[in-house]
């Protein structure tokens, strides 16, 4: 049967999706949503597929967005994370599928269950690399446990080839970046929820060359586990991002500074803040170059089984791809996202309400995943201790 998928928002993830749907799924068809006409028609030129159609709608306008994705099989939200809730609101009001990128927030989306319920459809929140894989992971790895002592997360995107000023390259918006350099971080410690400052906790976490050692420290990003886990982890859940060794230093010297800071300053009569001001110096500084970015990861669940200690290893290694130009960073936030969508679309996942990517991607249905993944050239290696 030909399927229809919409992709809410034309930016870089946007892309991915829509070029990723036209070459999966041979028959599909393709509606491209968003209210920048340059941006549909750079995508346009690129995907050259008639079975894509691309459509000016301000996604404020709920009508006219309603109306447009009505009757389509799934939906692929890829705004951005202040315009999400509205793409859910409007896959609510058109009783059609969605899987959304973004996964900020989840408390605020769990209260949209019963409404996703009522309409007959099912909300992947989060359904990225992290949150995403590292979730889905999290997920399979407690359900292969009789009982989870630790899950902790290590993941990043790094450049290639480092250099200075930060030995980071960004593959998303800096003032991105710096938002979770900013915010604590929820995680467990002895099974309950505390919260602890953005880049503490510094370790360094061994991986085979080219790699060696890279450093973790703490960021928020547990997202929807915070809820899916509560009560089923004894220890700790956490999670870490990793960077090549002496990041987090320089960060923290930064921001110790007083560069972090949003509140404007009078400089030479003109009000400017901190931060806007390292935004502007380091931006043209931290540009990704030709060499590309990897993106890291590693998840590490460990429990019981059968009276007996047992250690689920999950990692993914992914690199940017030149023929494509596809950054690692976009194949494994996209990708997971068009699996789950095609899942849902071929009828594996039936599920209902807001569910979160490990609450429904386990057992055969995370072989379908991984194998998913695997077709996109993106190796999920799992190992039992």
């Amino acid at each position: 049967m030909k399927k229809s998928f919409v992709v809410l928002g034309s930016g870089l993830m946007g892309k991915v999706a829509a070029e990723s749907f036209i070459s999966q799924e041979k028959e599909a068809s393709v509606t491209l949503i968003d209210n920048d006409d340059e941006r549909l028609k750079d995508v346009a030129n690129a995907v050259k597929s008639d079975r894509l159609t691309v459509r000016n709608i301000d996604i404020t306008d709920t009508d006219d967005l309603q109306n447009t994705i009505a009757g389509q099989d799934v939906i692929l939200n890829a705004l951005p994370l202040r315009l999400s809730l509205q793409g859910i609101e409007a896959a609510i009001r058109a009783k059609v599928p969605l899987v959304d990128l973004s996964g900020e927030r989840p408390e605020k989306r769990v209260e949209l269950d019963e409404r996703v319920r009522t309409a007959g459809i099912i909300v992947i929140p989060g359904c990225g690399v992290a949150p995403g894989i590292s979730n889905i992971c999290v997920g399979e790895g407690a359900g292969l446990l009789d009982s989870v002592e630790n899950a902790i997360i290590y993941v990043g995107g790094i450049p290639k080839k480092k250099g200075p000023p930060l030995d980071y390259k960004t593959v998303y918006s800096l003032e991105s970046v710096l938002y979770y350099y900013s915010q604590s971080a929820r995680i467990f410690r002895d099974g309950k929820e505390i919260e602890v400052a953005a880049l503490s906790g510094i370790e360094e976490v061994e991986f085979d060359q080219p790699f060696g050692n890279l450093e973790a420290f703490y960021t928020d990003g547990l997202a929807s586990l915070i809820i899916t886990m509560k009560g089923k982890v004894s220890g700790n859940l956490e999670e870490k991002t990793l960077r090549y060794a002496g990041h987090a230093e320089k960060i923290l010297f930064l921001k110790q500074c007083g560069l972090f800071d949003t509140s404007p300053v009078a400089i030479h009569g003109a009000d400017v803040s901190p931060r806007d001001i390292l935004v502007h110096q380091l931006s043209p500084l931290l540009e990704l170059d030709s060499a590309g970015d990897i993106l890291v990861m590693r998840i590490v669940v460990n429990g019981s089984k059968e009276g007996k200690e047992q250690t689920h290893t999950f990692e993914v290694i992914d690199y940017f791809d030149p023929k494509t130009n596809y950054t690692a960073m976009a194949r494994t936030t996209v990708f997971p996202a068009v699996i789950a969508a095609r899942m849902i679309a071929n009828g594996d996942i039936t599920d209902r309400g807001v569910r979160f990517p490990e609450q429904v991607i386990t057992g055969e249905k995370f072989k379908t995943f991984a194998a998913g993944l695997e077709k996109q050239g993106i190796a999920l290696k799992h190992s039992v201790v």
